[in-house]
């Protein structure tokens, strides 16, 4: 039972990253951070600011879930691009001593302008000297006016919910009104900026929507800027046929040098192993120099041919094929068989659990390489690979750890697959070569 019990322990610790990338990967934008994963009863927005002893105030807001950063240009702002605070999905800003007019304005949305989908026309907003009075239903929608503070927080029908200035005054907050909001009023403020949050009472399930969505999934299969089925395509091409050729290429090789005998084999062998001790980076700028000569940047070909020269696997293979009795090539010499013959009749058929073994762990590498699928690819290639797609999650200022965890759950899926079904034979190769005739 001890035994048992500490074997469990382990394959959990293991299995401890694969969990926290499933739980990132079904995080709520900017929640990937934050060790938070069953919702408190009470929950803090994130810190909001407002001006007293200014007027005519305007707030813009914009709702995204998967948004990283969201900008406003705005017609009494034209020269200037601002950037919106955030708050679990909300964008906002505020504005003063704007003059009273009418004035368009547009959100540029991680680096691109947010368009209507009915109209390619610029929304307006309409500027008066009571902000109270307008019909647009902002989720923070606070305002100032003659040293009064008037809170109005768009919540979820629970109560209570209060204001929480930065100096520590609480400010309780009656409703829902008619439309939804929490209002209070706090007046006496001399002029300045004030920095404060709202806390609200959330229902369990309420909670665990702030926290938990599977929209990243979503944006991961269907953003027209993250073509992941061609970098999921790709992946699949470049490490089967890497896996195919280095199996073939290594089980000729292996044979020649267990079963055959040739001028120079001992030293061709120690000049092959001596290559292992030899780190994978220095043969990367000369591998390329051969690839860009070639004109093979931005290809299949690129991709597979530089890492078909597997010594660690002719290794394993030539160890393996060791272990087969000559007793039974010789046989089939008596029965007639061509060289041909005594590969394809006899070293393959008992070689697979080997073979397969090779297949997986190079299947394995190259799905998961991105250094050298990375430089052979131009930023504008349609060969980019996953792990080079998922690269363009990490930004300059940001890196939406969210969707990036969900395209490597996706990612994970052909190698579970692969395992899954050859693992009786990756654990006879790799057990396997130790005892000779």
């Amino acid at each position: 039972m001890e035994r048992f019990s500490l074997k469990s322990f382990f394959v959990y610790i293991a299995l401890l990253p694969l969990f926290w990338m499933l739980i990132i990967a079904c995080k709520q934008q900017g929640q990937a951070l934050k060790l938070e994963f069953l919702p408190e009863p009470l929950a803090l927005t994130s810190p909001y600011q407002i001006t007293v002893g200014k007027t005519n105030q305007v707030t813009l807001q914009y709702y995204s879930d998967s948004a990283q950063t969201v900008q406003v240009r705005t017609g009494f702002n034209k020269d200037q691009l601002v950037d919106l605070n955030s708050d679990r999905g909300t964008f906002w800003i505020n504005f003063y001593d704007i003059p009273v007019g009418e004035y368009d304005y547009e959100f540029i949305v991680d680096g691109v302008v947010n368009k209507s989908e009915s109209s390619n026309a610029k929304p307006r907003l309409q500027v008066t000297t009571d902000l109270a009075s307008s019909n647009i239903k902002l989720k923070n929608a606070s305002w100032s006016k003659n040293n009064v503070v008037t809170f109005r927080f768009l919540g979820a029908g629970l109560s209570p919910v209060k204001a929480l200035l930065a100096d520590g005054r609480e400010i309780e907050l009656t409703g829902p009104d008619s439309q939804g909001y929490f209002i209070g009023q706090i007046d006496g403020l001399t002029a300045g900026d004030y920095s404060y949050r709202f806390s609200y009472a959330r229902s369990f399930w309420e909670g665990i929507k702030e926290i938990y969505t599977y929209r990243n999934f979503v944006e991961i299969l269907f953003n027209r800027d993250f073509p992941f089925l061609k970098f999921f395509l790709n992946s699949l091409i470049v490490a089967t046929f890497s896996g195919l050729f280095t199996v073939a290429f290594c089980t000729m090789a292996g044979y020649v040098f267990a079963k055959k005998a040739f001028l120079g084999k001992r030293v061709l062998w120690g000049v092959f192993l001596s290559t292992m001790l030899v780190p994978g980076l220095i043969f990367m700028l000369p591998q390329f120099a051969i690839v860009t000569k070639l004109g093979w940047i931005n290809s299949y070909v690129g991709m597979i041919v530089p890492h078909l020269g597997n010594i660690f696997g002719l290794y394993l293979l030539r160890q393996y094929i060791e272990t087969i009795p000559d007793s039974l090539f010789e046989a089939a010499k008596i029965d007639g068989a061509s060289e041909w013959q005594l590969f394809t009749k006899v070293v393959v058929p008992l070689s697979i659990p080997i073979m397969l073994t090779l297949f997986l762990l190079v299947f394995v590498g190259q799905w998961s390489n991105f250094l050298w699928q990375y430089i052979t690819n131009t930023p504008d290639s349609a060969y980019r690979t996953l792990p080079v797609g998922l690269a363009l999650f990490k930004g300059q200022y940001d890196i939406r750890w969210e969707q990036m965890m969900a395209g490597a759950c996706f990612s994970i899926i052909p190698i579970t697959i692969l395992f899954v079904i050859a693992q009786k034979f990756f654990v006879q190769g790799m057990t396997s070569g130790g005892v000779k005739e």
